[in-house]
């Protein structure tokens, strides 16, 4: 019987060892790091790693200390620009004698950017990015002098009214890709920080359309493309901090189709993102 028990005991004590010695092989150890983040490793080299992250994981340290960056980044309703739109004529602002009828009034013409969806690609450690996306563009064009644009004619075709307007627009709504380098002194996002960005702008017309109010005839609005060009292409560059950025675009091709009249849009104003 004694023989029993000691044979029984030494069982025990020979799988209390072994169990002592897989425990003491797959340790768990936890790390406490910034944004509620939790690191658990398991084994003696780390063979399993298992990591929580709550909160933005652009804005948590890694072990070298430096920010972990996300290659790539989706925002819907980004960016928001507003600002004034002219004619360049022929390199100058001002126009021509053969183009004064189209005289602007410039603190009325305006130029709206809605950035429906922005893609970002972090390119080095997410203080260079690439950025496109799909935007609504809007050239709001308000005419000083009494001209009508006519529809549905080869060219842009005006008249000179009779009637005195209020108002006098002519509007152009375009579909957008922007494509672009950005420069982010801090390299994260959500922190306040100086920017530069720059590329191209890419521009599709979805149609036109004129707005005259006058005491005479009340509100009129025609639809129509009013010769505009189908496709545009232009530059932009952007300089700001933070979440507000001072904007220019200026488009290459002529704002009319065969150049008549000819004249290129340029915009400027200011960029909000963040929200």
């Amino acid at each position: 019987m004694k023989r029993t028990i000691l044979l029984l005991a030494s069982i025990c004590v020979c799988f209390s060892a072994q169990a002592q010695v897989k425990t003491d092989s797959v340790k768990a150890k936890v790390d406490s790091v910034k944004a509620d983040s939790t690191v658990i490793r398991m084994g003696n080299n780390d063979q399993v790693t298992v990591i929580i992250r709550k909160g933005n994981e652009e804005n948590v340290k890694n072990k070298s200390g430096k920010y972990a960056v996300k290659p790539f980044r989706f925002t819907a309703l980004g960016n928001f620009d507003i600002g004034f739109t002219t004619f360049v004529d022929d390199g100058s602002l001002s126009l021509s004698t053969a183009n004064s009828d189209l005289e602007l009034e410039f603190n009325k013409s305006s130029n709206i950017t809605l950035n429906l969806v922005t893609a970002t690609v972090a390119i080095y450690k997410n203080y260079f990015r690439l950025r496109t996306g799909v935007a609504f563009d809007w050239q709001n064009y308000r005419f000083k002098n009494n001209i009508t644009p006519i529809a549905n004619q080869p060219n842009f075709t005006y008249i000179t009214d009779v009637v005195s307007f209020n108002k006098n627009k002519l509007m152009a709504k375009y579909i957008t890709i922007p494509v672009t380098f950005q420069y982010n002194a801090k390299g994260r996002r959500n922190v306040k920080g100086f920017l530069v960005e720059g590329g191209m702008d890419f521009g599709y017309l979805l149609y036109a359309r004129t707005k005259q109010i006058s005491t005479e005839r009340g509100k009129v609005k025609v639809n129509d493309d009013f010769n505009f060009t189908p496709f545009k292409y232009g530059t932009i560059f952007k300089i700001g901090y933070g979440c507000a950025a001072l904007y220019v675009k200026y488009y290459f091709n002529n704002i009319f189709e065969h150049d008549q009249p000819k004249l290129n849009n340029l915009s400027f104003g200011l960029s909000l993102s963040g929200f």
